[in-house]
């Protein structure tokens, strides 16, 4: 699958990295000899992520797109047309790609090994201009790479902390990893309708994408004579089982005393509010309506979607269209009626995730 959150935010600085426009140079014809040029078919790879990289790409004519692997499929991060570099540092770099880059349609582009990378930073000024920009651009960007690097020490400790809470609720399975995809879907899907698209933009997706298996993780706190008694909760019970979103809130604010990062602020409210009710009578805070955050208008429908297809001691999984009719019948009442819609535009897509993580 490719995702569709198609904005320039997703691509991070690499050795594949460069943005629409900044990466564009009209290579002179008496230059484009000193490459070679190779020709893609609709749907042929270019390179993969995670492969060697010794040779950038300059597009002549037709179109690229850029893939990125999350989650269980691949996201789309931007496209390359004509005049536009791909993996500009490949030539004088050891890093492997960092993405996949394929051709949309038939497709020619020219092959800059180090050979002609260095004749053209010679000959060129244009081309060593753009590369001295680009190489100054990494410097003033060291000490953010080194944040992202932290950041994504941060990202893989969320995922195991989400796996320890999950550890100890046998009929879980990969419970957070398809919930997270269900997010990023119908995130994607939301991003598509003009209101929303200043709101949810690729930071949105990329952060729900993160935070979003953490959203049970305040159940560390429940005993495990409730959360794993197979049979009916006693009210007392059932009271403690719903503090799981105001203990594991709390451990997110402690967090955020020393990391206020917009990442951590959303996966506060995700963990505190993905109970709350859009009509107003869901815990802990009774919001309503558009007060409630809508990342965790978001988990709420994918966590609900997921238990209900999902076998557990005390049920049976609904079909697809049974878990459909529930929640079209609390449209409105229990999910904004807006990512209910969106629910039934994906969820063949929904099925696809789920039957992704089966296998």
């Amino acid at each position: 699958m490719t995702g569709r959150a198609a904005t320039p935010e997703n691509a991070s600085p690499s050795q594949d990295g460069g943005v629409p426009g900044e990466s564009r140079f009209d290579l002179p014809e008496s230059m484009a000899s000193s490459c070679r040029t190779v020709s893609f078919a609709q749907g042929e790879t270019v390179f993969r992520e995670g492969d060697a990289g010794d040779t950038l790409y300059i597009c002549r004519q037709g179109e690229f797109v850029v893939l990125k692997e999350m989650g269980w499929g691949q996201r789309e991060l931007r496209r390359i047309g004509p005049g536009e570099m791909f993996g500009e540092m490949a030539p004088i770099s050891s890093e492997t790609r960092s993405a996949t880059l394929r051709a949309v349609r038939p497709s020619q582009c020219l092959a800059v090994d180090e050979r002609a990378f260095n004749d053209l930073l010679q000959k060129e000024p244009g081309f060593a201009n753009r590369i001295l920009a680009l190489l100054s651009r990494r410097l003033r960007e060291s000490d953010e790479i080194a944040g992202r690097d932290l950041l994504r020490a941060h990202q893989a400790l969320i995922v195991s902390l989400a796996q320890l809470a999950e550890s100890r609720d046998p009929d879980t399975g990969a419970h957070i990893f398809r919930v997270r995809d269900y997010c990023v879907s119908i995130a994607e899907r939301l991003a598509e309708r003009p209101e929303y698209r200043d709101t949810v933009d690729s930071a949105f997706v990329r952060n729900i994408y993160f935070v979003s298996p953490l959203h049970d993780i305040g159940k560390v706190a429940i005993p495990d004579r409730v959360l794993l008694k197979p049979g009916r909760l006693t009210d007392q019970e059932f009271r403690l089982m719903q503090s799981h979103a105001e203990r594991g809130a709390e451990s997110l604010r402690t967090v955020l005393g020393f990391c206020n990062h917009e990442m951590f602020q959303m996966a506060y409210r995700v963990v505190r509010h993905h109970h709350e009710r859009y009509d107003g009578k869901g815990y802990p805070d009774g919001l309503t309506g558009e007060a409630i955050p809508l990342e965790a208008r978001i988990m709420s429908l994918a966590d609900t979607f997921d238990a209900l297809i999902s076998r557990r001691v005390y049920k049976e999984p609904f079909s697809r269209s049974e878990a459909r009719d529930q929640i079209l019948g609390d449209s409105g009442a229990r999910f904004d009626p807006i990512l209910a819609a969106i629910f039934i535009q994906e969820l063949d897509t929904l099925a696809a995730i789920q039957k992704h993580y089966e296998s």
